[in-house]
């Protein structure tokens, strides 16, 4: 029979054999902190329930520095967000040219396919950065998983090591308090 509509679904739980998750999953490691970010554990200066008044445009204005434009380089995928742009700004420009189109209008087009070519390009860029860091946390995870593992299973040889150890140990004194020898 078929699971009802105003029926939650059934929470299964962890796989058989599963170990609880590492601790930095559970609690991720901050390196750096940015201006205006919280880190967890830490309130904002107010009190706990109140929020902090949206930023406006001229805060955000306010908040451009020129070393932002002569950094452009360093931040992730805007090289390749640009590069991209400029190949497509050129190649839909010169062809809108030479199909027949007065250059303002190529001019246009140029940039239209410039600006839409560095978004798109900017966001799958940012995209399959975010897939790559979720790809590397769930190795970590797995690796720490099999670590743990490991060392469980070599803590329990080395106690079962220790309990035959000391079986031989029991054994043989076992053996020299006999009270019939034969030599």
């Amino acid at each position: 029979m078929a699971q009802d509509d105003n029926e939650p679904p059934r929470v299964r739980g962890p796989p058989p054999g599963a170990t609880a998750p590492p601790d930095h999953v559970k609690k991720p490691q901050i390196y750096e902190i940015f201006p205006g970010s919280k880190p967890e554990g830490q309130a904002s200066g107010g009190a706990e329930g109140q929020r902090s008044p949206q930023p406006t445009i001229t805060d955000a204005v306010h908040s451009i520095k020129s070393d932002d434009f002569i950094n452009v380089h360093k931040i992730p995928c805007a090289r390749q967000g640009l590069m991209t742009g400029i190949g497509a700004g050129a190649a839909v420009g010169m062809g809108r040219y030479v199909v027949g189109g007065q250059l303002p209008k190529a001019a246009n087009w140029a940039f239209g396919a410039f600006f839409i070519g560095s978004i798109i390009q900017w966001e799958y860029c940012r995209a399959q950065r975010l897939q790559e860091r979720a790809n590397v946390a769930r190795v970590v995870e797995v690796i720490d998983r099999k670590k743990a593992e490991k060392q469980a299973q070599a803590t329990e040889a080395a106690k079962l090591k220790r309990e035959a150890d000391e079986e031989k140990a029991r054994q043989e004194a076992a053996l020299k308090k006999s009270w019939l020898r034969f030599w």
